[in-house]
Parts: C-alpha cells; structure tokens; sequence
C-alpha cells in the first residue's frame, strides 16, 4: 500500500503535520487529475511573488472596494489552481468565495441572471459548503443585530434599531434595486413569524432560482 507524506510550510516556519483526512482529500483529487478543492497551500509552489498584492487587493475589497483581475495562461498552466489557491487564502480572511465555470448551455455569460443563480448556488466560505447563502445572509443580520447592541440598543429597541442600520446599510443598493433590500426586510420578518416555508422561498428568490412560491413574492 503506497505511503504519502504530506507537510505544510510557510517560509522558515517548521513543517506542520497535515492530517490524514487532509492529505487523502488532496490525493484522490491529484489521482483525478483534478485540483483539489482545498489544500492547495500543501502545493502551492511559485506564488510568493503574487502574495503581496493579493493581500493588499483583499484588504481594499475588506474595506469595502472591488478589483477584478484576469488570469491568462495557456492549458494547464495552473489558472484553475491559482484561482483555489486565493479562493482559500480569501476564506481563511472571512470572505465568501464562489467559483463557476461560463459554458454556452449551462452559464452563458451573456444571461447574467443565470451566471448570478450560479454564483449563488456555488458561494461558500471556510465553514460552509456550497450554497452558503443562507448563512452568509444569518450572519448579516446577526452582525446588524450585535452593532445595534454595541450601540446600545435594549432588547425592546433591537427590532427598530436593527431596521435602521438595515436602511443605512443597503441605502446605496437601495436607490439601483429596492427589491434586494425589501427581500431582506421580507425575509427577517419571515423567520420572526416562524414562517420558514416563505422565508426559504425569499431566499431563494434573493438567490436568483426562477420557481418561488407565488405566496412568498409580496415578501421579496
């Protein structure tokens, strides 16, 4: 039975066990010759050049910015690879990642209500496997609740108080596409009422699926 010994590195730090569920992962992907979904720092070769920036981009989009960037590269030179790798090192900052690939029948990238349902059905985070979504909308609104608390807020005021920061928060995707925040409003008031058959359907609206509940529509 083959033997494989896998460590972890980071500059002239000592090598760091991996675990055996770790390195399996990573070597049935490799035995596909497939890049692995994770793990992708136990190969990664090359890349410190790339990292600086990679970080400081991170940090503008952390502040609130965007940047877009293309990889060119001929086939299988390590595009999808490098774009895993920082898919990985953007999880292990907090970020949401999501990763889909354009194809005339499947995402055609001129239908961008398809490449957005993708994107939605593929987002995940270091927690989470795809479709975080939802989690990633709970923890949104638990963190609106724990700055309304920060601020002050007793537990008669939350509601209101998280209602305001809601407003603030989404003004400006407010005055493009109201329906995203009032889908927001819909589905916080759905999960209040206990009401998980439309606040699952609103979300899934917010997700961009065609088939939601005709019910659930006045909420989103």
């Amino acid at each position: 039975m083959e033997d494989w010994s896998l460590v972890s590195t980071t500059g002239s730090q000592r090598p760091a066990q991996v675990s055996a569920a770790r390195r399996r992962t990573v070597i049935d992907a490799l035995r596909r010759g497939a890049v692995p979904d994770s793990g992708l720092d136990l190969l990664a070769t090359g890349l410190d050049r790339f990292e600086a920036a990679l970080e400081a981009e991170l940090d503008a989009v952390a502040s609130g910015g965007s940047v877009f960037k293309a990889v060119r590269g001929e086939y299988g030179s390590g595009k999808t690879f490098f774009t895993r790798w920082l898919g990985e090192r953007a999880k292990r900052r907090n970020f949401a990642v999501a990763e889909i690939q354009v194809s005339e029948n499947e995402t055609p990238l001129h239908r961008l209500e398809t490449v957005y349902r993708r994107l939605t059905e593929r987002l995940t985070t270091s927690s989470f496997p795809p479709s975080a979504l939802r989690p990633v909308v709970d923890a949104w609104f638990y963190a609106l609740e724990e700055d309304a608390l920060a601020a002050g807020a007793t537990d008669e005021e939350l509601p209101g108080e998280v209602e305001k920061l809601l407003v603030a928060r989404l003004a400006e995707v407010s005055r493009h596409a109201p329906s995203f925040a009032t889908a927001l409003r819909g589905y916080r008031a759905a999960l209040a009422d206990g009401d998980e058959a439309t606040a699952a359907a609103v979300l899934a609206w917010l997700g961009g699926q065609p088939h939601v509940a005709a019910s659930a529509r006045p909420a989103a």
